[in-house]
């Protein structure tokens, strides 16, 4: 019996330490968050498709819907996320309704596809996010994800200057004190799963094992200030991704990588970049100051695709010496609102063989959102975020290369905004770009290599000036959950952008460009 009561106690008393743990252990927690807009958008010359900005005939007006939506479970501090997308135009743009099963280039630029009639619409959905996040148990306070993930400010805390958007890999943040934060990321681009192989045409394909690093560090030394110093490597093999390295100068990001040479895109065309730099921020009162500056060194193994840079089928070593300096100004006093803006990116020269020499600066991935923050809706992506110069040309979109192909890239602009009522608020802005160096305006232009010197002519600059964008905007937050947005954007283009036209197998004209105008109304509504 004593021994009964002896076991009961110990039961007790085990239970009564477990059940008060179970009672404290979270329930799980399903949240879901997200947006829809709908827009409607009118361009004039934005040449999305034909990038021909001489043509002046290019128009067209549409509509179209975005969902966003995050599936977030939660059990304590532990996470796991699933993003969700849907770009889609109102109608059928292509051969079908998606760029799947259709024509992708008639679907539209961007867009999963068009919801035709009875809107039923197969494979539009796009997976952004799907990464699990948790604390190691140490005594440091962190927290750690795995999977695909955004950047968000793993590299800086100002948008798109390196890294931004998505990657697949593995981040961790530990705070050592509420001072000070240190970042670690480790991004796989591209994996090589089976090594060299037989490739679609017959000869040799690799897929790379292409991968970067991201180490950062946020303090703030006193109120106000906030400093991030950031080192990052990258390395590839062979081809990559087009976020990470755009055509430019006449280098294919295809065959200068991978044609030819056995053997050449597995081990004898590598990358290895490094960047370095500092971002910002200061305030004090109504005013702030955001400067970034970053610098890249290293070099890029490629094989010579073009006779004027060397003979053909080479191998060419190329050194990266490049530089990128923003910074940004502002200054609140109740509802006005002020903001200048100064970029400088490197560049080459138009002489300069691009092959042996890399002096324009690259980001690891802009997700085309390089000052998509500042407030234009021509140079950068605004209202509508499937609307910027050269959307289909990575190496001379502002807001993918940053830069314009080698040539490099200096804006100055000034906004204002005004905030007539708390729901009303009215801006507008200017903004001016040049390029670091002169423009070869008698080159011609394909989007995997970018703006290639005409054959027979010796290359020279011609021109730096790209334009100046004017923009006014107004926002009408009307209803819980519901804002209205309308833009507009006027580019008095430069004659930087002009360049010999090859749609056709020949080499077109050179003539000077047309102005480009847009105009965006969007609804927005969050949850």
């Amino acid at each position: 019996m004593r021994r009964l009561l002896v076991v009961a106690v110990t039961l007790v008393a085990l239970f009564g330490m477990v059940l008060p743990a179970m009672a404290q252990a979270p329930a799980p927690k399903v949240t879901i968050t997200g947006l829809i807009d709908q827009m409607g958008t009118y361009q004039h010359n934005m040449s999305i498709y034909d990038q021909n900005y001489n043509k002046a005939n290019d128009t067209s007006a549409y509509g179209r819907t975005r969902g966003r939506f995050d599936v977030i479970g939660e059990i304590g501090k532990a996470k796991a996320v699933l993003g969700l997308e849907i770009d889609m135009y109102y109608g059928q743009t292509g051969s079908n309704d998606n760029n799947i099963q259709g024509d992708a280039a008639s679907a539209g630029s961007g867009a999963s596809g068009g919801f035709d009639l009875n809107t039923d619409s197969r494979t539009v959905i796009e997976v952004k996010w799907l990464y699990t996040e948790f604390p190691l148990p140490i005594p440091i306070d962190n927290t750690i994800r795995l999977g695909a993930q955004p950047f968000g400010t793993l590299a800086t805390n100002k948008l798109a200057v390196y890294a931004n958007g998505d990657f697949a890999g593995v981040s961790g943040s530990f705070d050592f004190s509420p001072a000070a934060r240190l970042n670690l990321a480790y991004v796989q681009v591209e994996e090589s799963l089976t090594g060299n192989r037989v490739g679609a045409g017959g000869g040799p394909f690799t897929r790379g094992e292409d991968w970067a690093v991201i180490a950062s560090f946020d303090f703030t030394p006193f109120k106000g200030l906030d400093i991030k110093p950031m080192y990052s490597f990258f390395q590839a093999k062979g081809a990559t991704s087009g976020a990470a390295r755009q055509g430019r100068g006449g280098v294919d990001v295809t065959t200068a990588f991978t044609g030819g040479l056995a053997g050449a895109s597995g081990n004898r065309t590598n990358e290895d970049r490094h960047t370095v730099g500092l971002d910002a921020r200061w305030t004090a009162g109504p005013f702030s100051l955001q400067p970034t500056v970053l610098y890249q060194f290293g070099h890029r193994h490629n094989i010579v695709t073009n006779a004027a840079y060397g003979t053909v089928g080479t191998i060419a070593k190329a050194d990266i010496d490049a530089w990128l300096a923003d910074v940004r100004a502002g200054f609140n006093v109740g509802p006005l609102s002020f903001g200048l803006m100064g970029m400088w990116t490197s560049g080459n020269k138009a002489e300069s063989n691009p092959f042996k020499s890399i002096g324009y600066f690259q980001p690891l991935d802009t997700d085309t959102g390089y000052a998509a923050d500042w407030g234009t809706q021509i140079f950068s992506l605004g209202i509508d975020y499937f609307q910027i110069l050269y959307s289909t040309v990575p190496g001379l979109n502002p807001g993918v290369a940053i830069g314009y192909d080698k040539y490099g890239r200096i804006q100055i602009g000034g906004k204002v905004a005004y905030a007539l009522t708390p729901t009303f608020t009215m801006g507008a802005a200017a903004t001016a770009n040049w390029t670091d160096h002169k423009v070869d305006t008698d080159s011609t232009l394909a989007a995997a290599s970018g703006l290639t010197p005409l054959a027979g002519i010796g290359a020279s600059g011609d021109s730096r000036y790209l334009g100046t964008e004017v923009n006014l905007s107004a926002t009408y937050r009307f209803m819980p959950g519901i804002a209205l947005d309308i833009a507009g954007g006027y580019l008095f283009a430069g004659e930087a952008l002009v360049h010999r036209l090859d749609a056709t197998g020949g080499i077109g004209s050179k003539s000077g460009v047309s102005d480009v105008v847009t105009g965006i109304a969007r609804v927005r509504y969050t949850f």
